[in-house]
């Protein structure tokens, strides 16, 4: 991140910049002298902070736009330095037209994605893991991510780990303890004082360790897989619950050579559906890898659904034997023959998940219910419990885990207290970075890449 180092005065549009809307807000940040923009607007007299005033925007006689002017002075504002927040007409053409004004007349220069929220974060405002509650909150798909998100900005599940860590300083400390204070506490108490922190500290780390899940899918963006043999009903399923004619629907097999994905709502969680190509084998080139695609979704899906039309040639299903699914619905109901040959292919193939047949052309209403059912049961399922969502703190409790277990052995039959220490110390280094109090550049690219410009 090149902004890493910069304490230069920059801008960017706050709210969406991409649609027309009633208004749009600027932000400017990091200048020295509220004076140096004064030319630039109609209103005479100071400007207090956190207060709004109504004036006009010019350059020179040019009025360019009716604006509300806030202005947070630093300390106390967002990121600790001095902002100037402007509400403007929400024409884009008009946020561009004045950017570009401001770029050009002053010394300011566009932000960078989640710059605003960095200069927090460096000024303190902020930690590590209320910028990742943050950028969790903006992109929240569902209720779970939202209060999770809400919970890390607010300080809550920071809290939890501080109080974690603080277990872990008492536990640090019984430690020394044996190293510096031997003869003065005795070998006994310093043992007991090493056991009963020891027992804190797991205590209150396996109450959070609980709530990591492994999973190789994503809650935050979870998504749904429709899948299946060539004309299978996939792109039929995938336009209804779309409500919209999204994906080509023909006879011929082998039209959907890749995977297309939009976004579908279900009980007021925002999953990616995501319409596949046909599982076959495959000797085109171009369709073989949308095949392969295919089969990487699937195995990081939230909710696997497989199609199959079993009148068509049972050795086709070989392609499916080893692959796993939530749901398994058998189309074409309203063709001759279906019966028999669903029972055949039934004989032969497991039951993963609720398996039904339906007409897509007469039942797929009630086809729609039944599956939503069916995700979001799973979904309440894996919340249940609370999991963590973001990747970073599942990693580090998981190598806490390992560590601390490792730990737990080493300390059952080494008595040398140096040793245990230094293992004690690889343990805090996980730990701090949970924390946020060490904080690798490449942590901080990753956690700021998703942060849109003005935030």
């Amino acid at each position: 991140m090149k902004f890493l180092y910069s304490d230069e005065p920059i801008i960017a549009c706050s709210t969406c910049n991409h649609a027309n809307a009633a208004l749009a807000v600027l932000r400017i940040s990091g200048f020295k002298d509220l004076a140096a923009f004064s030319p630039f607007f109609t209103h005479s007299g100071p400007i207090e902070p956190r207060r709004v005033y109504y004036t006009k925007l010019r350059s020179g006689d040019e009025i360019l736009d009716d604006i509300c002017l806030t202005y947070f002075e630093g300390p106390k504002s967002y990121n600790g330095e001095n902002i100037l927040e402007l509400s403007i007409h929400g024409n884009t053409l008009n946020t561009e037209r004045i950017l570009k004004f401001f770029i050009s007349k002053t010394n300011c220069r566009l932000a960078a994605p989640g710059e605003f929220t960095y200069r927090a974060l460096k000024n303190k405002k902020l930690t590590l893991s209320q910028v990742e509650g943050l950028d969790l909150f903006l992109n929240a798909n569902s209720g779970y991510a939202l209060d999770q998100g809400l919970s890390l900005l607010s300080g809550n599940l920071q809290e939890t780990y501080t109080e974690l860590y603080d277990l872990f300083l008492k536990h640090k400390s019984a430690l020394e303890l044996s190293i510096d204070f031997i003869d003065d506490v005795g070998e006994e108490t310093a043992k007991g004082y090493f056991d009963a922190s020891l027992a804190d500290f797991k205590k209150k780390f396996e109450s959070l360790h609980r709530r990591v899940i492994p999973m190789e899918h994503n809650l935050i963006q979870p998504e749904i897989v429709l899948a299946g043999l060539p004309n299978s009903g996939k792109s039929s399923l995938f336009n209804h619950l779309l409500q919209e004619e999204r994906a080509i629907v023909s006879a011929v097999a082998g039209t959907t050579r890749d995977y297309l994905s939009e976004s579908v709502v279900i009980d007021e969680v925002k999953y990616k559906l995501i319409d596949t190509a046909g599982i076959r084998e495959a000797t085109d080139l171009i369709e073989a890898e949308g095949i392969k695609r295919t089969k990487k979704k699937m195995q990081h899906s939230f909710f696997s659904v497989l199609l199959i039309n079993p009148l068509q040639m049972r050795e086709e299903f070989s392609a499916l034997a080893k692959l796993h699914f939530d749901a398994v619905y058998f189309t074409h109901k309203d063709m001759p023959g279906f019966a028999a040959a669903q029972q055949k292919v039934i004989a032969d193939f497991p039951q993963f998940g609720p398996m039904g047949a339906v007409n897509l052309l007469a039942e797929i209403s009630s086809l729609e219910k039944e599956l939503f059912q069916c995700v979001n049961k799973k979904y309440l399922q894996a919340t249940q419990n609370k999991p963590i969502l973001l990747d970073r703190h599942k990693l580090l409790i998981s190598q806490v885990s390992v560590q601390l277990e490792s730990y737990i052995k080493l300390s059952t039959y080494e008595s040398d207290v140096a040793i245990l220490s230094h293992e004690l110390n690889i343990l805090a280094t996980c730990l701090s970075e949970l924390l946020g109090i060490v904080s690798p550049d490449q942590i901080l690219n990753s956690i700021f890449s998703n942060f849109c410009i003005g935030k």
